[in-house]
């Protein structure tokens, strides 16, 4: 039975985009997968350009039934094995799945033998991959598990979370972007003005040349939610359109 569902998420989410985050907290994202999903622990993965994958699971405390060091071993060398592993790496298709959706004809599974073997062991002999970043570039996968395969319930739940942390992600990469392109004085004014990260994420796409489209597409937003942004942009930086909203941004020193 699971403790959070998507009042929690809408709640949490809320919560971060009030943050002036740079990249995803990965410790209170692996607390809300964990309690979300009822599992002990949330292995993170960052898949390398070459196929390696340098992995480690969160909480450090988690034991995983006591064989947390033999599955460390094993994925220190054999992770990209893993069915979901091979199946990004085959197929290009990066998305959110379960070990039980792979198809057996795009993967071999022999390689995968003794990790299946330990992820039983460690009470998670089926695992959901939630893969996120930036498109086209490798991803970083948060992985939850269980006995048993999950069912149809908890696959829709899971898409609604995965659209909440891809989302979440695109939000910290663009406000990080905004902050490099800022000076130390625009950094001043955007606080002066109580520009909020979302909305400096947003004008600094738009100082890029992005339509409300694009903007929307890049965080995984509605548009509407992205004209909302750029309207109270536009009232703060004391402005009516988007030419002299960027204009006066790069004036202030708030974009590059």
């Amino acid at each position: 039975m699971r403790e959070r569902d998507d009042g929690d998420w809408l709640e949490f989410t809320a919560e971060l985009l009030r943050e002036p985050l740079t990249e995803l907290p990965l410790d209170r994202v692996t607390l809300m997968l964990r309690e979300t999903f009822g599992c002990g622990g949330v292995a993170v993965n960052d898949i390398r350009r070459d196929g390696t994958i340098d992995g480690r699971v969160l909480p450090l405390e988690a034991t995983l039934e006591g064989h947390r060091a033999d599955l460390e071993r094993w994925a220190s060398g054999n992770a990209h094995n893993h069915p979901i592993a091979q199946y990004y790496r085959t197929t290009g298709d990066v998305r959110l799945m379960q070990v039980a959706e792979v198809p057996s004809t795009l993967v071999d599974l022999r390689a995968y033998g003794e990790g299946e073997a330990l992820l039983r062991d460690c009470g998670v002999g089926q695992q959901l991959a939630f893969p996120i970043g930036t498109p086209g570039a490798p991803p970083r996968v948060l992985v939850v598990g269980k006995p048993e395969v999950y069912g149809a319930e908890e696959m829709r739940l899971a898409h609604r979370v995965w659209r909440v942390l891809s989302g979440l992600d695109r939000q910290a990469r663009a406000y990080a972007a905004a902050l490099r392109n800022a000076s130390p004085s625009g950094r001043e004014v955007a606080s002066a003005i109580r520009l909020t990260p979302r909305e400096r994420a947003v004008l600094g796409l738009l100082a890029e040349g992005l339509t409300a489209g694009a903007i929307a597409r890049r965080l995984d937003i509605a548009e509407r939610t992205v004209h909302k942004h750029l309207e109270r942009c536009y009232s703060k930086l004391g402005v009516a359109d988007r030419l002299t909203a960027v204009l006066a941004a790069q004036r202030l020193g708030l974009v590059a």
